[in-house]
């Protein structure tokens, strides 16, 4: 049996309720036809996008992991999605919104980029000339004045900051990414990190790209008394301010970092004042992925490969790994894969690491290329790593997917199919982009 209006078949939806006549309705469209009924005026912007040669919908009610839809469309109501789908079925309801006609092209939900430190002036390019030398890390950091995108955040002032941050969401935006995390993460002075993540949140309330902030915890002083303080102060005072900033919270765990256990301490006092927490750790110890089983952590940033039996663990619990692709480049050394991850059904996100070194990236295309050229993912699970696995990873549910109650952010690529973004790196394939049913980019 199958719903009538939509062809959802019986298995398929949460309930299918059998009519007159053989006819049947699945609640998604029971749901649908109470809107349509309350509603006796269509809102301004609301659209149908129609003509959709590919539509990657992240919906399992759909073939593939991209839940992939050819000769679609996609129908927008108060700035959500009320349906996307094969065209044929769209309800009859929905026919008569304002139409937008993609001519084939592909759409697919806004990008979303896991993993950035958004918040810094002046760049460190002299920095990398001298390591795509071959010079060593610390020695060209060392002749190039490595520490000047630091100094220059403690000079400028907030609008200044806010201003670049402005301006790298319109690139981000460009490309077709829709929401962004955010960090500033180049201070051990708790204070100015504070600073810098109300700068970010300001930032997020005057762009139209959502903003998600999070508060880095880097390391700590060396010295036991004077650590022991520290530590203290973050997870008394400096922890609480960042969580009613709306931020989660991030530890650094390392030699030069956090210790396991102050980062569990810290885990917990974030967790009693409700904030999302996540791991940063660059190695490849099996301890992270420990520690953040252990923790209740759903989020491990930059680090390297869990076991078989983590990662069965990491799947159950949906613990996300979020990697940035573009990190690798200029240092030289060759990422592991990620497929055996997303196989083995750990969620994995992406991000671009927007930060000063060792490259500047503000392309997600970019990262998604370098997922599958460089880190072992397939076309589809880079895409739906920088989209759905991103959104997950920001414990964002209601976008990364097109289907009835998901934010309306799209993107409409001048190409035939999703995989063109990883096939055409360098090339800006956006035609168009929309946020919550509003064109915001349009070619």
């Amino acid at each position: 049996m199958i719903c009538s209006f939509c062809g959802t078949r019986a298995e398929e939806a949460r309930n299918l309720v059998l009519g007159e006549a053989g006819a049947a309705i699945c609640d998604a469209c029971v749901d649908l036809a109470v809107d349509l009924v309350r509603e006796q005026t269509t809102p301004i912007g609301d659209m149908v996008l129609d003509n959709i040669g590919a539509l990657a919908t992240n919906n399992r009610r759909f073939p593939g992991l991209l839940g992939l839809v050819t000769d679609a469309a996609v129908a927008i109501r108060d700035g959500r999605v009320v349906w996307a789908g094969p065209s044929e079925r769209t309800p009859q309801g929905l026919r008569s919104l304002p139409s937008l006609d993609c001519g084939g092209r592909a759409v697919l939900p806004g990008l979303v980029d896991a993993h950035t430190h958004l918040a810094f002036a002046g760049d460190r390019s002299e920095e990398f000339v001298l390591r795509s030398t071959g010079m060593p890390e610390a020695r060209a950091v060392a002749r190039s004045g490595g520490a000047t995108t630091a100094r220059l955040n403690h000079l400028a002032d907030a609008s200044g900051i806010a201003d670049v941050i402005s301006r790298r969401l319109n690139r981000m935006l460009d490309f077709g990414v829709t929401t962004v995390e955010a960090s500033a993460g180049y201070s051990e002075e708790y204070e100015r990190e504070l600073a810098l993540l109300d700068t970010v949140v300001e930032a997020g309330r005057r762009h139209v790209v959502d903003l998600v902030p999070t508060f880095d915890v880097p390391g700590l002083p060396v010295t036991a008394s004077d650590r022991s303080r520290a530590l203290g102060e973050v997870a008394e005072h400096h922890l609480p301010r960042a969580v009613r900033l709306g931020a989660a919270v991030r530890l650094s765990l390392g030699a030069d970092a956090l210790t396991t256990e102050e980062a569990r301490r810290l885990i917990e006092v974030a967790t009693v004042h409700g904030a999302r927490t996540r791991i940063h750790h660059p190695g490849q110890s099996p301890d992270v992925y420990r520690l953040a089983l252990e923790a209740s952590v759903p989020v491990v940033d930059h680090a390297g490969y869990p076991d078989r039996d983590q990662a069965g663990q990491m799947a159950e619990r949906g613990v996300s790994v979020v990697i940035t692709p573009t990190a690798v480049l200029g240092t030289r050394r060759s990422p592991a894969s990620l497929r055996r991850l997303m196989e083995r059904g750990v969620p994995v996100g992406l991000g671009t690491d927007c930060s000063p070194a060792p490259v500047m990236v503000e392309s997600l295309p970019l990262a998604i290329t370098l997922a599958v050229t460089e880190m072992g993912l397939t076309s589809d699970q880079a895409i739906w790593a920088a989209t759905m696995g991103s959104a997950l990873a920001l414990g964002l549910g209601d976008r990364g997917w097109l289907g009835p109650g998901a934010v309306a952010d799209l993107v409409v690529l001048d190409a035939p199919s999703p995989t063109h973004l990883p096939y055409r790196p360098g090339t800006n394939l956006v035609w168009k982009v929309l946020k919550a049913g509003e064109v915001v980019v349009s070619r």
